[in-house]
Order: structure tokens, then C-alpha cells, then sequence
């Protein structure tokens, strides 16, 4: 599959959604972040929200002929659409919501517009955010987080290591 067929099917899917499902996704964030440090849980839910609306609205404004057609690697695609449907674990429907759109905005994010799946300005637990050097994005979590519970590995982040050599 070419990278244009990939956005053109995730900006149709996108269309689905209205105001009312980014409120029920925001109410998902929060319930899924209840166990998160309170000084650090509103930061991440605020974070998070703003990322998710920016990159909503990125898609929408987005034009095909701005995409570089390349050529997407199906399997990793696939690999994480399972994945982020493996992530049901309060059957709502603020979550079937919020696992419907991250099935459009994390495939754009990795495959179409190159950015990490969180934003750059997140700070993690340990006062820590990504790291943008020129075209390249460095995580500083990846390597604790490289497991069957979240998507690091199709992140186009690198392990912040790789910036230290």
C-alpha cells in the first residue's frame, strides 16, 4: 500500500468522528490515567488532548498531493492496528472510541507524517520529554516500554541512548 491510499482511507475514517467523541475519548484518557501520579496526571491527560486535536486537525487540512506516496510497510501497519485493538480492558464505549481513533491518528502519525506518538512537549514521569534534533525524535522511555502493552516499537522515536553516542 502507498502512503497517499493510507491517508486517504484514515481521513475518511476521520470523518466519522464528531465533538462528542473527543469528549468521550477525554473522559477515557482520564480514566485510564487514574493510577498516574497526581502532580503528573493532569499534565498527561491535557497533553495528550491537545496532541490528539492537533493531529485530528492535521489530517483534516491535509491535502493528498501533500503526502510523499511511498511505499508503507503493510505487515507493521497491520501488526499495529492488532495491537491497538489488543488494548480493551474496560469494554466501554469511551474506549471503543478512543481505540477507533487511535487507529487513524497513530498510523498517520508513524507512517505518514514521521512524529512520535506522543508529543514533544510531554514530560514523563522522571521529568523527562522527547528530544527533537534536526529530522530525528529521541524517547526517552522507549527502551523501558518495548513490550506487548505499547506501540514504542512502530514509534519513529529512537531511544534517547542513541543520542548520548
Amino acid at each position: 500500500m502507498k502512503a497517499r491510499e493510507l491517508f486517504e482511507k484514515l481521513k475518511k475514517e476521520l470523518d466519522n468522528f464528531s465533538i462528542y467523541d473527543i469528549m468521550k475519548i477525554k473522559c477515557y484518557i482520564e480514566k485510564d490515567a487514574k493510577y498516574l501520579p497526581d502532580k503528573y496526571k493532569n499534565h498527561y491527560v491535557e497533553s495528550m488532548m491537545k496532541y490528539l486535536i492537533e493531529t485530528f486537525n492535521e489530517i483534516k487540512r491535509k491535502k493528498i498531493n501533500e503526502i510523499k506516496d511511498e511505499e508503507i510497510d503493510e505487515e507493521k501497519l497491520n501488526e499495529m492496528l492488532k495491537r491497538i485493538e489488543s488494548f480493551k480492558k474496560y469494554n466501554t464505549e469511551d474506549e471503543e472510541t478512543f481505540i477507533n481513533l487511535s487507529k487513524i491518528l497513530c498510523p498517520y502519525l508513524t507512517f505518514i507524517a514521521k512524529k512520535p506518538l506522543h508529543p514533544t512537549y510531554l514530560t514523563f514521569p522522571g521529568n523527562v520529554k522527547i528530544v527533537k534534533k534536526g529530522n530525528n525524535y529521541y524517547c526517552p522511555v522507549k527502551n523501558k516500554q518495548l513490550n506487548e502493552y505499547s506501540l514504542c516499537e512502530f514509534c519513529v522515536a529512537k531511544s534517547i541512548d542513541e543520542l548520548k553516542n
